[in-house]
């Protein structure tokens, strides 16, 4: 029979303690900011990763999602850097000046599937971009991109770029207002979350986005076509970044559990957008819209009317000391 002398009677009382005790399972809470509705895509990709995020951690870290936005889609960046949120999704077009080189992502006739083109987005990052620091001042976790954009219109059918020309589109910034700047369409700069007010009020004529975002937006009753082309008439950038100083709070086994999801793996839940873009197709079709992949000829003014995008787009790179062509190229042989 074992007789526990005091001092290893009080030894074993102290552990039994500290192992029942809040600092042996301490857990932390991060507040993850989104701004999408609740069956978006990239709600669905946030919950999805943040899951898998905290069952790496074994539970040390969880993460939260505030009711509403801390802050609108264009001070993304500035909520997390000011610890208003732990995390947030930054769309890049908010952030023009600082993110460059992301913007390759964006251009026209570059998107095959989200998931596929979002990987790319990450090899690329990582291969040529990452050296130019360009996010000092956060902990980058992720890059994906949407769907691509389509042509989405009230009531006019759209044939060729004369079509467009004095017609009010609604864009979001960055490419998206360029492609249709270069068609002749009066921009109307909305945020992709305020698309139903424009849309739904008749202020526009059409406007330009993922098509799968129209039964997410409750746009259905108001479009009457949607045209897609190769590649999409443009694309958009998101980063999934991190308050540095909360980062670098966190405890290097949970700092490698939050990274072993992250790059790669964030990229591969930009499936949500493919999966959303499947279900909203027979949508469309219930609903009257007539969804058509764009005239031939449409096709062929817009790589007119494009051509020099690329070259800009380089011409930037290069300003960073990047090599663009090479960047590009690895880009489109991945995402393509």
């Amino acid at each position: 029979m074992r007789i526990l002398t005091p001092t290893l009677f009080g030894a074993t009382v102290i552990g039994l303690s500290l192992s029942q005790s809040p600092l042996a399972n301490a857990q932390t809470t991060l507040v993850y900011n989104n701004f999408t509705p609740p069956t978006h895509a990239i709600t669905l990709m946030a919950k999805r990763w943040s899951d898998e995020a905290s069952k790496a951690s074994n539970g040390k870290v969880k993460f939260r999602f505030p009711a509403k936005t801390l802050a609108p889609p264009p001070r993304q960046w500035s909520m997390v850097t000011k610890g208003v949120a732990d995390l947030g999704m930054l769309a890049n077009i908010f952030e023009t000046k600082r993110l460059t080189l992301t913007e390759l992502a964006t251009l026209p006739f570059g998107t095959s599937t989200a998931e596929k083109t979002s990987i790319a987005l990450w090899k690329t990052h990582k291969k040529f971009f990452e050296g130019a620091n360009e996010y000092k001042g956060v902990k980058l976790l992720g890059l994906f991109v949407h769907g691509g954009g389509d042509l989405l219109m009230m009531k006019k059918a759209i044939t060729q770029a004369s079509d467009l020309k004095g017609l009010k589109i609604r864009v979001s910034r960055g490419m998206a207002a360029k492609t249709m700047k270069a068609m002749g369409a009066v921009l109307v700069p909305t945020p992709g979350v305020k698309t139903f007010e424009v849309v739904s009020k008749g202020i526009v004529d059409g406007a330009i986005l993922p098509s799968s975002d129209v039964p997410k937006f409750k746009m259905l009753p108001y479009i009457k076509h949607i045209y897609h082309i190769p590649g999409k008439f443009y694309n958009t950038a998101f980063s999934i970044m991190m308050n540095q100083k909360k980062w670098d709070s966190l405890s290097k086994d949970v700092q490698q559990a939050i990274e072993s999801k992250a790059g790669l793996n964030i990229a591969r839940h930009a499936k949500a957008w493919d999966d959303n873009a499947k279900e909203a197709r027979p949508q469309f079709k219930a609903a009257g819209v007539n969804y058509a992949p764009a005239s031939a000829k449409l096709v062929a003014e817009m790589r007119k009317r494009y051509s020099s995008f690329d070259g800009d787009w380089i011409k930037t790179a290069e300003k960073k000391g990047i090599d663009g062509k090479a960047a590009l190229a690895f880009y489109r042989k991945n995402a393509m």
